[in-house]
């Protein structure tokens, strides 16, 4: 039964990490200048995600940092 459990745990370990290079990756790829900020110029090839910009960005600085991001894609999309 211990044995199960530890498995378990690694498991889930394993996925929330998994999870969050995901979303690092996705941020990367859109980030197309890497300035480690998604802009609505960056975003624009991208309606489904333009359209919802003003709800990612918190601090309303026409811009999305990684954190913005994973907190927007973690609240509404998982």
């Amino acid at each position: 039964m211990k044995i199960l459990t530890f498995a378990s745990s690694l498991l889930l370990i394993f996925s929330f990490n998994a999870a969050a290079l995901d979303v690092k990756q996705r941020f990367d790829h859109l980030d197309s200048n890497k300035s480690g900020y998604l802009t609505q110029d960056e975003l624009e090839p991208q309606p489904q995600l333009l359209s919802t910009f003003v709800m990612w960005d918190k601090n309303q600085d026409n811009q999305i940092s990684l954190v913005e991001f994973k907190n927007y894609l973690t609240n509404n999309l998982y």
